[in-house]
């Protein structure tokens, strides 16, 4: 049942989100970002430079947001934004619950199988993944 009073609270969470995801964000291909600890980010878009630290706060108040009114859009911004910190394990899991939401929204299925190939997800690969990562000798 839609509520429409936490429906403002998420929606007043998620614009906080956009903004502290925006100010570590930098589009600009042809200069660099003003200021220290910008880095490249992963598989998002090609160029894309980011502060991993205003990425991560921005994905803890998408998640806030979802709690309150649990929406898809929510969950789609925290994937992207796990995967431009190069979380793709975690990037992984928001799109897989993307695509696991009972209302099925074609365009954000679609958003999410693009993600998981961005991701290189199949389970084989991670079954790969993890088994080559128990084969490597540890430190």
């Amino acid at each position: 049942e839609f509520d429409p009073i936490r429906h403002k609270a998420a929606t007043a969470i998620f614009k906080l989100a956009i903004k502290t995801q925006e100010s570590g964000m930098h589009r600009t291909l042809d200069r660099d970002p003003k200021g220290k600890g910008w880095v490249r980010c992963g598989g998002v878009a090609e160029g894309l430079m980011c502060k991993p630290d205003k990425v991560k706060e921005a994905i803890e108040y998408f998640k806030i947001a979802y709690e309150v009114f649990p929406d898809i859009v929510a969950l789609n911004q925290i994937a992207l934004a796990h995967e431009s910190v190069g979380e793709e394990q975690l990037a992984v899991e928001y799109y897989m619950r993307m695509k696991d939401r009972l209302e099925k929204n074609d365009v954000y299925i679609q958003a999410a199988e693009l993600g998981l190939g961005r991701c290189e997800y199949t389970p084989r690969t991670t079954i790969q993944r993890m088994q080559s990562d128990a084969a490597k000798p540890r430190r």
